[in-house]
């Protein structure tokens, strides 16, 4: 490999094998997959991987593989080695005014009901318990209430917090939050948290939350506080076990932090819970990348900001590097599940050559073969302005928002749920659906089939 000087001198660069730093004490680092990366001590001191590099000699440096279990050492205090992590757990967040204070002065408002009027009655029905409950409005104390209680006559509260759902930026600070209102109302709060995800929910494995627990996670992304899993509250079973836990634990609240399927199964549990004459309350909290659970109430989701930024910042890099060759088109897929909020912003940040809105898609009811056309057309015009190169942002439910693959999805799901064999879905979908299903390419359709259940849920999720 070869690399630049600031100078402009080429020369050779040699591997360097750097002994991998100790682990903290107390930590032990498990035998993992590894991938090793450069390292660029200085201008003139550079390294590169060599290429072709056989598998006994990569050196483990930083560990790929995250997942733990619920038997894993959750919520053990590590060290915060970078400089950047050491700075970020010493920034405060800012509270809103009414939460600044010993206390918080509640307001009481109309009926909650649905955005679309159309919809309330089926809701209603959905939720007879918990449907059109009040609007609490958090206000900051005035002069005349006091202080109220004094803080040891106030009674301890014991919640309990679930990661669920996809990792997104925000989650600790949910959890550090939490942890200091608990104990700012009275010192003997407890807050455990749910080892695993839902699957710790079920089976009651927790971990109480305290200051030193903490003191490593403050303002760091990820769910490895406590993990999380892609489990759903859905089942009878589920319910059953989590009511169970929260009753066991005696818990005043439960509260669910994740995204749409995450907040709509801690909606079901509520009624459930109300239903079961059960005292603990269910809270969601709106911790999602996509964006996508926003109302006049909730600006924005948690994490959203900082993954578009994020995300921006790596679509940039890969203009520049379109620019630079001149000669590649680069399809980048953005996640976001249904809604296309991460590849707009994105798109109004960082300037590509075009944007597939999922959306508008689904309202100009496009065809594959339609999209198709119109990247190629996009393509063509740049090519007569000899611009051979491209960025082109995708958003990750696109696929769903084109009516005829969204049918071929729901045909193979129906026949899915029927316990047709894979290998006889293709001849037993409609012809039209076969006649789609054989102009996929193998790949996609071996997708499609084999990983329908986990393709279906992140990607369509028809239930919401």
């Amino acid at each position: 490999p070869v690399c630049r000087s600031p100078a402009g001198l080429t020369k050779q660069t040699t591997r360097t094998h750097v002994k991998p730093p100790a682990p903290p004490r107390g930590m032990t680092i498990p035998t993992l997959s590894y991938h090793i990366f450069p390292c660029l001590s200085s201008p003139d001191q550079r390294t590169a991987p060599q290429r072709h590099q056989p598998a006994s000699k990569i050196v483990n440096l930083v560990p790929t593989d995250r997942s733990r279990g619920m038997n894993a050492d959750y919520g053990a205090p590590t060290e915060l080695a970078g400089p950047l992590q050491q700075r970020r757990a010493l920034y405060q967040p800012r509270l809103p005014p009414c939460l600044q204070g010993a206390t918080v002065r509640v307001e009481y408002g109309d009926a909650t009901t649905t955005i679309d009027p159309t919809g309330a009655h089926a809701v209603a029905q959905a939720f007879p318990r918990t449907y059109g409950q009040r609007l609490v409005t958090f206000l900051a104390p005035d002069d005349t209430a006091g202080a109220g209680k004094a803080v040891d006559e106030r009674p301890p509260i014991r919640v309990g917090v679930v990661f669920s759902g996809r990792q997104s930026p925000g989650g600790h600070n949910v959890v550090w939050g939490l942890h200091d209102a608990l104990k700012a109302y009275n010192p003997h709060s407890i807050l455990y948290g749910f080892i695993g995800g839902t699957e710790g929910l079920f089976a009651n494995k927790t971990l109480e939350i305290t200051d030193d627990v903490l003191a490593s996670y403050k303002n760091q992304g990820g769910f490895d506080l406590l993990g999380r899993s892609i489990d759903q509250i859905r089942s009878s079973k589920q319910v059953s076990a989590a009511m169970t836990t929260c009753q066991n634990l005696n818990l005043d609240g439960l509260v669910i932090v994740g995204g749409v399927t995450s907040n709509s199964d801690a909606a079901q549990l509520a009624e459930t819970l109300v239903q079961k004459n059960c005292k603990t309350k269910v809270v969601g909290v709106p911790v999602s990348l996509n964006g996508d659970l926003k109302n006049q109430f909730v600006e924005t989701t948690v994490g959203f900001d900082t993954v578009c930024k994020v995300n921006s910042q790596l679509i940039s890099n890969v203009c520049l590097d379109a620019i630079s060759a001149g000669k590649y088109y680069y399809f980048v897929r953005l996640m976001g599940r249904k809604a296309s909020h991460v590849a707009l912003e994105c798109a109004l940040q960082s300037h590509p050559n075009m944007l597939i809105m999922g959306e508008e898609v689904a309202l100009s009811k496009l065809t594959l073969m339609e999209v198709i056309n119109k990247i190629c057309d996009g393509v063509q015009a740049r090519a007569e302005l000899g611009k051979h190169h491209g960025v082109l942002l995708i958003p990750e439910g696109l696929i769903e928002s084109i009516p005829e693959m969204y049918a071929l999805i729901q045909e193979i799901s129906i026949l899915h749920n029927n316990n047709v064999p894979v290998t006889e879905i293709p001849t037993q979908v409609s012809p039209w659906a076969a006649a789609l299903f054989q102009f996929l390419p193998p790949f996609i359709r071996r997708e499609v089939l084999h990983f329908q259940q986990s393709f279906f849920a992140y990607c369509y999720d028809i239930s919401f």
